[in-house]
């Protein structure tokens, strides 16, 4: 059994970890709380953009390079290739924007999990520290209603006489 400063160091301790953890919790629902606001900000803008289909434009960007690297033309068929891929290049850069809020979004779905799963994690260690504390609280409060009764809980004290001490004394006394 633990003496009563090491319970109450062992206390400090926990409690000191506690409060950093609930810290933490904290911060984490802040930054989950921002990426929510930071969510439904972008919702509007891609609901309106939704029907904007990147994939093909960025298709047939790639088509049109490849056919001009790979194959001969003359400089007008080349001229007009060109742009065409000006066009496209303008497209894209139109697009831009909805790639970057579903990239963006798809960012912030991703902290917010990763925040939230830090919080469980947080709180399942709380939860052992708060049982653990609730242990040490319950043996500090018999240790001491134990010393305000005059009981030593565990060990000896060094006053006291063994029955070996007695056999000796007795031994002593009759001589």
């Amino acid at each position: 059994m633990m003496t009563e400063k090491e319970m109450a160091d062992r206390i400090a301790q926990l409690e000191t970890r506690k409060n950093e953890l609930i810290e933490n919790i904290k911060n984490l629902n802040r930054r989950v709380r921002y990426k929510i606001y930071a969510q439904k900000a972008l919702e509007p803008f891609l609901e309106q953009t939704k029907d904007v289909a990147v994939v093909p434009i960025r298709k047939r960007k790639k088509a049109l390079e490849f056919q001009i690297a790979t194959q001969a033309y003359t400089p007008k068929i080349e001229k007009e290739l060109l742009k065409q891929m000006k066009k496209i290049d303008d497209e894209l850069n139109k697009v831009r924007e909805v790639e970057k809020a579903r990239r963006k979004k798809r960012f912030i779905e991703e902290d917010i999990k990763e925040a939230e799963a830090q919080v469980t994690t947080i709180e399942e260690e709380l939860k052992k520290i708060r049982e653990e504390l609730k242990v040490l609280y319950g043996d500090m409060k018999t240790v001491k209603s134990a010393s305000k009764r005059g009981i030593k809980l565990g060990g000896f004290e060094d006053s006291m006489v063994t029955l070996g001490d007695m056999v000796v004394i007795e031994d002593n006394t009759k001589s």
